[in-house]
C-alpha cells in the first residue's frame, strides 16, 4: 500500500528506466475516453471510470449533466474496471493486461474534485493481480479478482484496508452486490456462458460461496443483480430466484427483443436495447409482464444504474442517457450528454483547427483541436451491431473525412460543418482496415479473408468508383508517396511484412519490390521522398528499411523493443510515426521513443506507458502525439520544447 502526497499521485508517462527521462520528447498532456467502468452516484455527483480516467458529472440539473472533472493529468496504470463509496472515499480498481492491478482510493472532501490520496496493490500475495470488480458494505469491501478470486478488505481505516478473507473458487466478477449477508456476483466464466454466485458474507472475515448458477451464453448477453435475484437479459429475458442459494431456480424465461442492460428500480424492470426502453412490471417476478417499449437511441449500452436522479445509460456510442421516472411506467429521456473522447477511438487524423475520431459504434467525432471539447458527430447508416460499425481507420483531406468501416467499406463525410459532418457517399468495400486520401485518390485496403487493395477515384464522392486493386495478404496499414504506396502486411494469407506498390497508373496498381523479414508487421511510416520505411513488427521490434530502389528495400537497422516487467520478452510493435529523428512506435506496453538519428542502429530512449496496447498514432499539425490505446482510452503527448521538428515527413 501506498500513501499518496496530498496533491495527487504523479502517473504515468513515466519513462521504464531511470537515465532515458533525459531523453524524452514528449510529454503526457491529456487522457480521456476509453472502456466504462460501472457508474457510481453520490449526492449530485456521477462517477465513472472512463479507461485509465476518472470522470466526474455535475447532475445537480439532471436535465444539464456537466463535466465537473477528469483525472487526466493522473491516470492510473491500467483501464478502471469498477468503482464502490467506502465513507468518504472512491475506490477504483484497475488492471492491465499483463496481470498488473491495484486500487485507486480518491478523496470525495471536495466532491466534485476527486483526489487521489493511496495506492493498494498488495491486498493479496503474487505478482499477477487482476481486480475486476468491487462492492462495499459497512467496513467491508469486496474485490473480485480474476485470477485470484474474491478478496474480502477489512476498510475500517478506508485508507489502509487489510486483508479478511478470500473466496478462491469464484473468479467472475462483471457485476457485484451485496444484499444483506449475501454476495452476490456475475459474469462471463472460462469455458463460456455466464454464471452467477452466491457467497455468504455474514461473517465477512470467513466468506463461504452457497450456490452458483450456470446462464446459457447463446441466449443470455448479460446478468443483472437484484435483491434475491439474477436477471439475465439478451434474446429472453430471464429470472433466477436466489432466496435460498442452495437452490437456485430459474422462475420466468420468455423471449424478448434483443436487450443487452437492464435496470430495476422497485417493481419496474427497464430494458435497454437497439428497440428503445422496455419497460416491465416486475411487481410478481416470476411473472414479470410487458407493458410497453420506449422509443429511445439506447444500441449498445455498456453500463446502466439506478440513481438518485433517475436511471442512467453509458453507450458504447459515446451517449450518456438520464431517463426520467416521474411516472415509472412511461419513462421519458431527461437529458443526453456526452462521453468525453469517446468509448473505443480507433484512429484520428486533423485539419487546421479541429481533431477528428474513428469511433466504434457509429462513425466519426469532431473535436476542437486544442481543447479537445466536442464538437459535433456523424452517425453512419449502419446496422445495429458494432462490427458494421467498427471503424478501423480514417483519413482528412480536402474537406472530407474518409472512413474505413470493417463491417461495411468506405463512409465520405463532409467537414465544411465540423459541428455537423454530413455524409457524401460510400463505397462497399467489407473487412476495409486502413485507409489514405489524397486528393480525388482514395488507397483503401483490407485484412479478412485475404488482403485486397483498392484505389478509388472519390471526385463525385455521391459514387466513388473502383479504379484498380491488388491481391495482398492482409494489410494492416498504408501510407502513399508519390507515385508509390507502401503497405504493411500479416501473414495470414501469405506473405507479410512490407510492400511497395506502384500506383503511378491507378488502373493496375504493380507490386514491385517487397520487404518480408517482418513476418507480420502493423504499422508504417515514411519519408517524404519515399527512399526510408519504418515498420513496426509483430515480434516487438521497429525495423529502418532503405526503399531508395524500389524494386529492392533493404533493411538498414532495427531495435527490439522489451515488454513488461512479467512478460520481458514479449511485445508487439502496431504503429510508428517519424518525427526529425524520433520515431514513436506504438505497442504492448504503450509509446516508446526510438532515436532514429543513425538508421543502422537506432536505439530506444523513452517509454509512455499507458495501460493497454496503442494500436495506431497520429501525429497533430502541432507536433502533438495521439496514441489511440483502445481500453485505455486516447493519450495525448505534447513535444517537451518548442523546437521544430523538420525532416520533410507528413
Amino acid at each position: 500500500m501506498k500513501l499518496l502526497r496530498a496533491g495527487g499521485f504523479i502517473l504515468l508517462s513515466l519513462l521504464i528506466f531511470v537515465g532515458a527521462a533525459q531523453s524524452a520528447t514528449l510529454t503526457l498532456a491529456d487522457v480521456g475516453g476509453g472502456s466504462l467502468s460501472p457508474p457510481v452516484a453520490q449526492g449530485n455527483y456521477l462517477y465513472v471510470g472512463t479507461g485509465t480516467t476518472l470522470t466526474t458529472w455535475n447532475m445537480t440539473d439532471p436535465a444539464h449533466p456537466v463535466v465537473a472533472d477528469r483525472t487526466n493529468r493522473a491516470p492510473a496504470p491500467g483501464p478502471v474496471r469498477a468503482l464502490a463509496m467506502v465513507g468518504g472515499y472512491l475506490y477504483a480498481a484497475w488492471n492491465s493486461p499483463s496481470d498488473t492491478g491495484g486500487i485507486t482510493i480518491y478523496s470525495l472532501a471536495d466532491p466534485a474534485h476527486p483526489l487521489a490520496v493511496a495506492e493498494i496493490d498488495n491486498y493479496v500475495a503474487g505478482a499477477m493481480k487482476r481486480p475486476v470488480g468491487l462492492a462495499a458494505a459497512g467496513n467491508y469491501v469486496y474485490l473480485g479478482d480474476a485470477d485470484n478470486g474474491l478478496v474480502v478488505l477489512d476498510a475500517s481505516n478506508p485508507l489502509a484496508p487489510v486483508y479478511a478473507g478470500m473466496v478462491s473458487g469464484v473468479y467472475e466478477f462483471d457485476a457485484m452486490g451485496v444484499y444483506g449477508g449475501k454476495l452476490l456476483t456475475t459474469g462471463s466464466s472460462f469455458i463460456g456462458g455466464r454464471v452467477v454466485h452466491v457467497v455468504d458474507v455474514s461473517n465477512p472475515a470467513a466468506p463461504v460461496e452457497v450456490g452458483n448458477t450456470a446462464l446459457d451464453g447463446s441466449i443470455v448477453l448479460r446478468a443483472v443483480l437484484t435483491d434475491g435475484y439474477a436477471i439475465g437479459v439478451g434474446n429472453d429475458l430471464m429470472v433466477y430466484d436466489l432466496h435460498d442459494p442452495a437452490h437456485i431456480t430459474k422462475v420466468f424465461d420468455a423471449p424478448i427483443a434483443v436487450a443487452t442492460h437492464a435496470i430495476r428500480a422497485g417493481n419496474v424492470l427497464y430494458l435497454v436495447g437497439a428497440s428503445g426502453i422496455q419497460v416491465w412490471n416486475f411487481t410478481t417476478p416470476s411473472a414479470p409482464t410487458l407493458l410497453r417499449t420506449v422509443a429511445m437511441d439506447a444500441f449498445a449500452p455498456d453500463q446502466a444504474a439506478a440513481t438518485s436522479f433517475g436511471p442512467v445509460i453509458l453507450t458504447h456510442t459515446d451517449r450518456g442517457l438520464v431517463l426520467g421516472v416521474s411516472d415509472p411506467l412511461n419513462p421519458v429521456l431527461a437529458a443526453s450528454f456526452t462521453l468525453p473522447f469517446g468509448v473505443s477511438v480507433h484512429a484520428g487524423d486533423f485539419d487546421a483547427s479541429h481533431a477528428y475520431f474513428a469511433e466504434e459504434g457509429y462513425g466519426l467525432g469532431a473535436f476542437n483541436a486544442t481543447t479537445l471539447a466536442s464538437l459535433g458527430r456523424y452517425d453512419a447508416a449502419l446496422p445495429a451491431s458494432l462490427a458494421a460499425r467498427d471503424m478501423e481507420d480514417m483519413s482528412v483531406d480536402g474537406g472530407r473525412a474518409y472512413l474505413a468501416a470493417w463491417g461495411y467499406g468506405v463512409l465520405i463525410a463532409s467537414l465544411a460543418d465540423p459541428a455537423n459532418p454530413t455524409e457524401l457517399g460510400r463505397f462497399a468495400f467489407p473487412f476495409a482496415s486502413a485507409i489514405e486520401a489524397h486528393g480525388n485518390r482514395v488507397y483503401v485496403a483490407s485484412t479478412t479473408n485475404g488482403g485486397i487493395f483498392k484505389i478509388l477515384d472519390v471526385s463525385n464522392p455521391a459514387s466513388p468508383q473502383e479504379l484498380g486493386s491488388l491481391t495482398t495478404s492482409q494489410t494492416f496499414d498504408l501510407t502513399v508517396r508519390g507515385n508509390y504506396a507502401f503497405l504493411v502486411d500479416g501473414s495470414a494469407f501469405g506473405t507479410g511484412g512490407l510492400r511497395v506498390v506502384d500506383v503511378s497508373n491507378p488502373a493496375a496498381p504493380l507490386l514491385v519490390g517487397q520487404y518480408s523479414d517482418c513476418a507480420s508487421a502493423g504499422g508504417v511510416d515514411v519519408s517524404a521522398d519515399g527512399n526510408t520505411a519504418y515498420v513496426a513488427c509483430d515480434d516487438g521490434s521497429l525495423r529502418i528499411v532503405n526503399t531508395s530502389n524500389k524494386a529492392n528495400p533493404v533493411l538498414l537497422g532495427s531495435v527490439t523493443l522489451p515488454g513488461s516487467a512479467s512478460l520481458p520478452n514479449y511485445n508487439v510493435a502496431h504503429a510508428v510515426v517519424v518525427v526529425g529523428t524520433v520515431a514513436y512506435v506504438g505497442n504492448e506496453e504503450g509509446v516508446d521513443e526510438v532515436d532514429v538519428s543513425h538508421p543502422q542502429a537506432p536505439v530506444q530512449t523513452a517509454r509512455h506507458e499507458t495501460g493497454f496496447f496503442v494500436s495506431r498514432l497520429a501525429l497533430a499539425p502541432d507536433g502533438r502525439v495521439f496514441a489511440f490505446a483502445q481500453e485505455a482510452g486516447t493519450y495525448v503527448f505534447a513535444p517537451i520544447t518548442d523546437r521544430i521538428f523538420a525532416n520533410g515527413f507528413d
